[in-house]
C-alpha cells in the first residue's frame, strides 16, 4: 500500500509522497479494469473469423493467389515465392514494411504451415531417409583411376 504522507509535512515532499501513492494505486486499477475489459474482448473475438477472412489469410498479399506462402524472417510478412522473386529482383525491401532485404536469400524464407501441413516427426524421418538413400543411389559410381591406387596407400 502506497504510504500517505505525515500530517506535519510541508511543501513539495507531502505533495510529491501524496501524489505518487494516488497514482500509483490509480494505475493499478486500470491496468486491471483495462487487462480484464480487453481480456474478454480478445476471447470473444479470437474465433469469429468469417471463411474470407480464413481465405485472405491464406492467399499472397501481392498477387492474391492461394500459394504456399514463404515468411520473412526480419519482419514475419509472408508472400508466395513467385511474387518474392519478382520483388527481390526490382527491390531490396520489404513490400509491406519498406524493411531491409539485403541480408536475406531465399534459403532464409521459412515455410507458412498450417496445421493441416504439420505431420509427426517419425513420418518426416521416415521421407528424409528415403530421399537422402533415393538421392545415393542417382550418385554415378566413381572408380579411381588405377595410376592413382599407389597415392591412397596412406588412406587406407
Amino acid at each position: 500500500m502506497a504510504r500517505l504522507p505525515c500530517l506535519f509535512m510541508k511543501g513539495k515532499q507531502a505533495s510529491r509522497i501524496f501524489m505518487k501513492g494516488i497514482t500509483d494505486l490509480e494505475d493499478r486499477k486500470q491496468k486491471e479494469v483495462c487487462n480484464v475489459r480487453y481480456k474478454r474482448r480478445d476471447e470473444l473475438e479470437k474465433g469469429k473469423l468469417s471463411e474470407a477472412d480464413k481465405e485472405r489469410e491464406e492467399e499472397c498479399g501481392i498477387c492474391m493467389e492461394l500459394n504456399k506462402k514463404f515468411v520473412l524472417p526480419n519482419c514475419s510478412h509472408s508472400m508466395c515465392l513467385k511474387c518474392y522473386r519478382d520483388w527481390r529482383g526490382r527491390s531490396q525491401s520489404c513490400p509491406f514494411c519498406r524493411d531491409s532485404l539485403k541480408r536475406v536469400d531465399s534459403g532464409d524464407l521459412w515455410v507458412f504451415t498450417e496445421k493441416s501441413d504439420a505431420i509427426d516427426l517419425s513420418t518426416i524421418l521416415r521421407e528424409d531417409r528415403k530421399r537422402l538413400f533415393m538421392y545415393i543411389d542417382r550418385l554415378p559410381l566413381v572408380v579411381p583411376d588405377p595410376i592413382y591406387i599407389p597415392y591412397d596407400a596412406h588412406v587406407r
